[in-house]
């Protein structure tokens, strides 16, 4: 199972319990909460889903239009 495919079915942001969004950006991947409007990063493959590493979407540089009304 991917990341991708894990979001959809049963990962949750550790902060608000909503929904993530896989996103590729950059050549990056990161799981995207649209209700704390934070990523959190995937690294080899693995989410990193630490509140503490959680980092903001606006200082990201994506498009906040593919994130804004996600929220559960």
């Amino acid at each position: 199972m991917n990341v991708k495919e894990m979001a959809e079915e049963f990962l949750v942001c550790p902060k608000c319990r909503c929904s993530l969004i896989y996103k590729k950006f950059k050549e990056k991947e990161m799981l995207v909460c649209g209700n704390c409007m934070v990523y959190y990063p995937v690294e080899d493959g693995i989410p990193v889903l630490l509140v503490e590493d959680a980092k903001s979407v606006a200082e990201s540089g994506l498009d906040l239009n593919d994130v804004n009304g996600l929220k559960d």
